[in-house]
């Protein structure tokens, strides 16, 4: 990445590259599962899926900035793109998100027999509303 993308970040340049992405996928998957553990109270190794990204997406903020052709694995890396940029950034912390996670996971937990998948897209959800009022782009 150039230093200049550092500088002065551009929201439409962060949620698509594919760097961060990639980086963003590792950061994504260890605040889930250590949300789920804290949230139940066991270990698991759950790889969050780009359903549950992509709806967190659709239903969030990032939306407008991503663009309207997206297919599901392409807005799964928009999300996963801004956390781990926010992360690099020092903007955020792992705790911060990791709380943000469990807090709604254990609301939810169990509520009404939700899917895993709707229960991760509901929390990706809220973690990016939540975030996104922290972050001045």
């Amino acid at each position: 990445m150039k230093e200049s993308f550092f500088q002065k970040p551009d929201i439409k340049q962060v949620l698509s590259d594919k760097d961060l992405s990639q980086f963003g996928d590792c950061v994504v998957n260890f605040i889930y599962n250590v949300a789920i553990c804290r949230a139940s109270q066991k270990l698991q190794g759950v790889k969050v899926w780009d359903y549950s990204l992509a709806k967190a997406c659709k239903n969030s903020p990032l939306r407008s900035y991503v663009g309207s052709r997206k297919n599901a694995g392409e807005l799964g890396d928009a999300v996963e793109a801004f956390i781990g940029y926010l992360y690099i950034k020092r903007k955020s912390k792992l705790e911060y998100f990791i709380d943000i996670l469990t807090r709604y996971i254990e609301h939810d937990w169990d509520k009404e027999k939700i899917s895993p998948k709707e229960l991760c897209a509901a929390a990706f959800t809220h973690l990016l509303h939540k975030i996104w009022e922290d972050v001045n782009f």
